[in-house]
């Protein structure tokens, strides 16, 4: 009885030790971090007010004082990664913390709804491309690829840390990381030769709003009308998170900070038809850079073909309108086409590699200055020419060498329309200069308007000979 008296009396110091226990970390610095190289990088937590922490760093010492909240902040010199691994020592008093095996690399922000989220192994009865070979060789860059995945439920209120833990990515934990982001980072970590960490936070069917204040959508200088109409949303308990604030109170804001290099983004499916689309998208990433204190580059994806309802119907071509026009409002921003890699009767494409490819592609070129002959530019509408014979002659920007269609020269994806303004499916080829799309249909004699993958469903399958897909594109304005 003595002996287990003593063992309760132990165990109870124990808990009153860890109870008592006010140094803290925030969660994601945790064992197994990556932190952004060649930086200043913030480290926060929490301890006793008007103590001092002493952080020990790379044989440097740190000091900060914890403010009258129980905060303290401090950052990080960073080197160039070396594949070292490194340990923080964190002190106040007589309490210690450790945190091993952290390692220098790029970090990458990877946000956005479901075909952000969706895992390697796939949703119920949606697959993604290749995922049995990346769960097999998910060994070779474990230790090199390291995810932080973010599931904090809707928050009404902002919490202060989020509950997660740095991982490897080995077979298991590959299975269930988004495959947008593992790809992504697995091709940067390859390339570069560097760790790579990604922090995955994505919500399925969350709207654009729940990711950022109410304060961010003011800014965004739309119409009383269209704020009106984001007022207007009823939040469903059980549901994903559709108005504003319940992701960036629990998922963003407790990480804001964090050294990264950069965010991609696949969202946009919860907003579709919304005109001020790209105005939010463009103020979420400034209030997202201004809490950072950082310009993040911001790479994101234009939706893939679908039928949504009605695979004839129109609003998804014009909502890519929108999207596409945020690389306008935005400067560092960029846009990656999935044209050619959508599924008709799938809102969730299992082309995943394919679309983190074009985002490595990317961020190669536009953040890291590498891979130059590789044009990722997106063509753009340059030229039209209306024969007499009902010929119609195309040209693009940014074509960079010659245009392809994945099934040999037949095109699919144009229409015409004549003076009374119905479309019809039209025939198109490249012509032998790899330059100009020559496009023709017999029910339309004499075209004044063209159209290119203008429908919600339509095979398209226009690309630069590189495989880069052409965006929808058209010469008219009708709203229809």
């Amino acid at each position: 009885m003595k002996r287990i008296l003593a063992t309760l009396a132990a165990l109870a110091g124990i808990m009153a030790a860890a109870q008592a226990q006010t140094l803290r970390l925030a969660h994601i610095f945790s064992d197994h971090m990556v932190l952004q190289q060649q930086t200043q990088a913030p480290v926060w937590g929490w301890g006793k007010p008007g103590s001092t922490v002493t952080l020990t760093w790379e044989g440097k010492t740190l000091k900060a004082q914890v403010q009258a909240d129980g905060t303290w902040r401090t950052a990080l010199p960073t080197g160039a990664a070396d594949g070292v691994p490194r340990t923080l020592k964190v002190e106040s008093g007589k309490e210690r913390i450790g945190v091993e095996d952290i390692v220098l690399g790029e970090v990458w922000l990877c946000s956005g709804q479901s075909n952000m989220e969706m895992p390697i192994s796939g949703f119920g009865f949606q697959e993604v491309e290749g995922a049995t070979q990346a769960i097999l060789d998910a060994p070779e860059t474990a230790s090199r690829l390291r995810v932080f995945d973010i599931k904090t439920p809707k928050c009404t209120e902002p919490i202060e840390d989020v509950d997660a833990v740095w991982a490897f990515t080995d077979s298991e934990v590959t299975a269930k990381t988004s495959a947008v982001a593992y790809f992504f980072g697995r091709r940067l970590t390859k390339s570069l030769g560097v760790p790579v960490g990604i922090i995955v936070n994505a919500w399925g069917g969350s709207r654009i709003e729940p990711w950022m204040t109410n304060e961010a959508i003011d800014a965004a200088g739309i119409t009383a009308e269209e704020r009106a109409a984001i007022d207007a949303i009823q939040e469903q308990p059980d549901r994903w998170p559709e108005t504003p604030e319940l992701i960036w109170n629990g998922r963003v804001k407790p990480i804001a900070g964090y050294a990264a290099k950069g965010i991609i983004w696949y969202q946009g499916c919860s907003n579709i038809g919304q005109d001020c689309y790209d105005k939010l998208q463009a103020s979420m990433v400034k209030f997202w850079r201004s809490e950072w204190g950082r310009d993040l580059p911001f790479i994101f994806t234009l939706l893939a073909p679908y039928e949504h309802g009605d695979p004839d119907g129109r609003w998804r071509p014009h909502f890519v309108e929108t999207q596409l026009n945020t690389e306008k409002l935005l400067p560092q921003s960029w846009a990656v086409c999935t044209e050619t890699l959508g599924n008709k009767v799938t809102v969730h494409p299992s082309r995943k590699r394919e679309v983190a490819d074009m985002m490595y592609l990317r961020a190669m070129q536009n953040v890291y200055g590498i891979y130059p002959g590789v044009s990722m530019e997106l063509p753009r509408l340059k030229d039209v020419a209306y024969e007499l014979d009902g010929t119609v002659k195309i040209t693009l920007t940014q074509v960079w060498s010659n245009l392809m269609s994945i099934s040999e020269r037949d095109i699919v994806g144009f229409e015409l329309a004549g003076e009374d303004r119905e479309f019809h499916l039209a025939q198109a080829e490249v012509d032998w200069d790899g330059q100009t799309i020559v496009v023709r249909c017999p029910e339309v004699p004499h075209p004044v308007a063209v159209r290119y993958g203008f429908r919600n469903w339509m095979g398209a399958n226009l690309a630069k000979s590189n495989g880069i897909p052409v965006p929808p594109f058209r010469t008219d304005d009708w709203d229809y």
